[in-house]
């Protein structure tokens, strides 16, 4: 093997040798702190509106109905503007459609802090999605072509530290502005840290513009036109039984089968078409295939322990935002530290053991808090839940490297894109398999007894069993390949 640690002299679309060994060097690391800076910050914002909800019904005098718009409209957002994100890198370069994004999501933050009514902060909510549902393929598609086969494991844990962190953040963030300073700064929040993140791009990312003597890729503006509503009304069905508790609700039902005639659609167009914005012809691969299942499936374990914890937090235990959020902490550290820990055990073993060994951790957690009462210890449920991040952590990490290898350099953007936007129909899904059964339990009781929530985590250990045996049947052996070891 060579021994060779300097940074890559390249842009990252470009694809010249790449480093053999899996260290990760200075300037990498340099590379790949400004991406992940603007990637914590999107991913704050799917959960720092949580704890919030409250307060914005009481300042714009609506219904609660329309003010969790203010989440679902961003997640909406972020479905139709991840298919374009492979599209963008391919015709104008990781460099420029990353500043794209984070100038776009930076904007809809500032307007969004300066929303008048909640129609205008739904709106701002969503442009600050579409620059949002941009920015994770991208930087996943960058940083994955930087490192190259040898450091992608490694590579893939620190994207998973912001994955893991983020969401857990959220909610500690958005309390201490909601209970102590304004409502307002859960978005102008968002300004610093985008333009920092902006100014030092200018340093440490590398101009990659597309040759141009190459032919430049069209966009698939049909399969756009399919693509991304298709996704969008299937996540509004979801979100919409998740609000009313049923799936048979009528407007969930029309918008599952609006959202599966479109993306049906789509699949028969993107067969025929030479360029378009999601390969399906991808999902032959059955690793590629079964890593979204269970990146998807993943999804669904991670978005329902968020879910779920501190709705148990502050409704069955009387706990307020903030607390409820600063007993989250150790799910983030413990995430964090997970990401970390199988990026050197990736150097040993594949997918096939880390990705089930993560969802048995995940499993253990649910169980544990499927026993929570009224007097649980709040430093058990904390550890749980803890134990439930590390699982986690230690699982996406080694599912995007594998994807990564198996479908190459070349159709990363969109294999990322397919992957990010099946992770979130996942994590809808399961809130909405939750919320649905939490509210069952609940009805005709008096309050929110323990028991319920404790009933409903066994719904999230069916996910990570599920999500584990998904793993297994990943395809390839079982420990990695020599020449992928340092």
């Amino acid at each position: 093997m060579a021994s060779d640690t300097s940074a890559p002299q390249r842009a990252p679309g470009d694809k010249p040798a790449v480093p053999e060994t899996d260290r990760l060097d200075p300037a990498f690391l340099k590379m790949a702190g400004v991406l992940l800076l603007a990637l914590l910050m999107a991913l704050l914002d799917e959960t720092i509106v949580n704890v919030g909800v409250d307060r914005l019904v009481t300042v714009f005098g609506t219904s609660l109905s329309t003010i969790q718009w203010v989440t679902a409209g961003y997640l909406l957002a972020v479905a139709v503007a991840t298919p374009i994100s492979g599209w963008g890198v391919d015709r104008f370069g990781v460099r420029q459609i990353w500043v794209f994004a984070v100038v776009l999501f930076t904007v809809g933050s500032l307007l969004s802090g300066l929303a008048w009514s909640a129609g205008s902060l739904i709106a701002f909510r969503l442009l600050q999605g579409l620059g949002g549902g941009m920015i994770f393929p991208v930087v996943q598609a960058a940083i994955a072509r930087a490192a190259g086969p040898a450091r992608v494991t490694k590579a893939m844990g620190l994207i998973s530290i912001p994955l893991t962190v983020g969401p857990v953040l959220g909610p500690i963030l958005g309390g201490f502005f909601v209970d102590d300073i304004s409502w307002r700064w859960m978005f102008l929040i968002n300004l610093p840290v985008g333009v920092i993140a902006l100014l030092l791009a200018l340093r440490t990312l590398p101009a990659d513009a597309p040759d141009s003597a190459a032919p430049r890729p069209r966009l698939d503006v049909i399969g756009l036109a399919l693509l991304s509503p298709g996704f969008a009304v299937l996540i509004y069905g979801l979100t919409t039984a998740a609000h009313r508790g049923d799936f048979g609700d009528p407007a969930a039902v029309t918008a599952f089968a609006v959202g599966a005639a479109l993306l049906l659609a789509y699949v028969l167009h993107a067969r025929r078409t030479a360029e378009p914005l999601i390969d399906v012809r991808l999902f032959t691969q059955r690793g590629f295939t079964m890593s979204v299942v269970t990146m998807l499936l993943v999804g669904a374990v991670a978005n329902t322990l968020l879910f779920l914890t501190p709705l148990y937090y502050q409704q069955a235990r009387g706990f307020g935002a903030l607390h409820a959020g600063l007993l989250m902490v150790p799910s983030g550290i413990l995430g964090a530290a997970g990401a970390i820990s199988v990026g050197k055990a990736g150097a040993r073993l594949t997918a096939r053991v880390t990705a089930p060994i993560g969802m048995l951790l995940a499993t253990i957690a649910a169980l544990v808090l499927s026993s929570v009462g009224d007097h649980t210890s709040t430093a058990l449920t904390a550890v749980a839940f803890g134990v439930g991040g590390f699982g986690i952590g230690f699982t996406v990490p080694g599912l995007m490297a594998f994807m990564y290898l198996a479908v190459g350099p070349d159709d990363a953007p969109r294999a990322t894109s397919a992957l990010f936007i099946l992770n979130q129909i996942g994590g809808s899904l399961g809130i909405a398999v939750v919320a649905v059964a939490l509210q069952q339990r609940l009805s005709g009781t008096s309050g929110f007894p323990s028991e319920a929530y404790g009933r409903t985590y066994w719904l999230v250990a069916g996910f990570a069993v599920v999500a584990g045996l998904a793993a297994a049947l990943v395809p390839g052996p079982w420990r990695t390949p020599e020449q992928q070891r340092a």
